[in-house]
């Protein structure tokens, strides 16, 4: 069951990823992919700041 939700979560990304690509603001189709880069990177940050 959490392969089919996973593979229809997917699914919607791309299909959101496909019509903002079609407006006018087309740059943010290619920023949607990066977001779990961006989170990543912030759980990162925040997990060496509470080290020190």
């Amino acid at each position: 069951m959490g392969l089919v939700i996973k593979a229809a979560l997917g699914a919607l990304v791309v299909l959101l990823i496909g019509v903002l690509a079609k407006t006018k603001n087309y740059y943010i189709a290619g920023l949607i992919p990066l977001f779990p880069t961006f989170a990543l990177i912030a759980h990162y940050i925040v997990a060496s700041e509470t080290r020190h």
